[in-house]
């Protein structure tokens, strides 16, 4: 019997003070806004819009990001290029330093290196059949450049390491379509003219996408690729352009320029080299992403810290419109910081609804643009984490004035006001 008296006291202890309070300010809080739709629903835009800002800006920027990085790892982060810096050919008299020889063998002898191919440029002019078809990239080539660049080819094959000074030539999807444009229809076996040489067509590639973001540019659409050992022969022209080649798996690339370095310094020891690794770019990418996000959310936050301060105004005008209200509540004994409780959660109760407007605008304007460009369409946790917090902080920060403003009222000057 004790024990249940006991609970039955304890079931009737009135609730703390201060959860009174907070209840009865939030209840006042919402009818206050529910009175005053007008300005409540313009304070709601501007928070609104504010936050939707903020999350597509670092939303777009992190999408922007991901999709630079899986055009990378679509070749490999592990990839490699290096080419004769301009000092290097300036010191030496314009004469490369580079040798064909020494690029080939440098899969055999630097152990960080799994595979590597040699590129030598030339242009040139592409005719069929006594027209034009196209002006473009001669590249020489080895037959690992095209497992390297990832080359499919829809027709006949491409260059192979056999075919030492033969005349063979694959060509790139655009160049394929001019001559297809004449009424050709089966190309390859057929001749092609390449700045008056003849090179009989083994191949033809695939339409490939250029990512101008790595390390090298292909060019494969409209280029034309032979043997690298007929450049020479056919242009008079055998300076390296470039070597590209991937790394062995697990070494770190800081270690992998070095080797690379060193190796054709041990063959030539003026020669200074531009070693460019796939992950090194990918560092940089988003190092410079991350500016980029930043300066985006930055901009976002203009129209956020508009949302607020419209906020503050509509408070400050609720505060001068309800001077009465304030007068009664301080007469029947609520104390300065009750006042300012109230007018605090109506401030920080609109801006978070604003927030989870502006969340959900964000969302869909974001899902919109990536339908409209075709990228992947994901939404940053921490965008929305922050946008809903920052939309809370901005109540605290833009309410304080019109709360204390309140709370320093007079209860008398307020109840004699109309």
């Amino acid at each position: 019997m004790v024990n249940l008296c006991r609970q039955n006291h304890y079931l009737r202890m009135p609730m703390p003070r201060s959860f009174s309070v907070l209840r009865a300010n939030i209840r006042e809080a919402i009818d206050s806004l529910r009175k005053a739709k007008l300005r409540t629903i313009l304070g709601l835009i501007g928070i609104m819009i504010g936050i939707s800002s903020v999350i597509t800006m670092i939303s777009l920027g992190e999408i922007a990001k991901n999709q630079a990085k899986k055009q990378f790892e679509s070749l490999g982060t592990d990839m490699v290029v290096m080419y004769e810096s301009q000092q290097s050919i300036a010191q030496n008299g314009n004469q490369p330093l580079l040798k064909v020889e020494d690029t080939f063998l440098l899969q055999h002898l630097v152990p960080e290196i799994s595979i590597s191919a040699t590129r030598v440029l030339h242009n040139g002019e592409f005719r069929f059949a006594g027209k034009s078809v196209g002006y473009g990239d001669v590249q020489g080539a080895t037959e690992s450049f095209a497992e390297i660049g990832q080359f499919a080819v829809s027709s006949g094959r491409f260059i192979s390491d056999l075919d030492i000074d033969q005349y063979y030539a694959v060509i790139g999807a655009d160049t394929a379509e001019e001559i297809r444009k004449n009424g050709t229809v089966q190309i390859v076996g057929e001749r092609l003219d390449i700045s008056g040489t003849i090179f009989v067509i083994i191949g033809i590639l695939e339409p490939r996408q250029e990512s101008y973001q790595l390390p090298m540019q292909f060019n494969a659409n409209r280029s034309v690729f032979i043997p690298i050992s007929t450049v020479g022969r056919a242009f008079g022209k055998s300076n390296v352009d470039s070597v590209v080649a991937k790394s062995t798996e697990g070494v770190h690339h800081e270690r992998v320029a070095e080797s690379i370095r060193e190796y054709f310094t041990s063959r030539e020891p003026n020669i200074i080299l531009d070693v460019i690794t796939a992950k090194q770019l990918i560092a940089q990418m988003e190092t410079q992403a991350q500016i980029y996000t930043l300066l985006l959310a930055a901009i976002g936050s203009i129209s956020l810290v508009v949302g607020g301060i419209g906020i503050m105004n509509i408070m400050l005008v609720s505060v001068v419109e309800r001077r009465k209200e304030i007068g009664i509540r301080r007469a029947l004994g609520a104390r300065r910081r009750d006042i300012q409780g109230q007018f605090l959660i109506e401030s920080m109760l609109q801006t978070t609804t604003g927030g989870a407007m502006g969340v959900l605008v964000g969302t869909g304007a974001t899902y919109a643009i990536c339908e409209f460009t075709g990228w992947e369409f994901t939404v940053s946790t921490v965008s929305i984490v922050s946008g809903l917090a920052t939309a809370l902080v901005m109540g605290l920060l833009f309410g304080i004035q019109p709360a204390n403003q309140a709370a320093r009222l007079d209860p008398i000057i307020a109840l004699q006001s109309e």
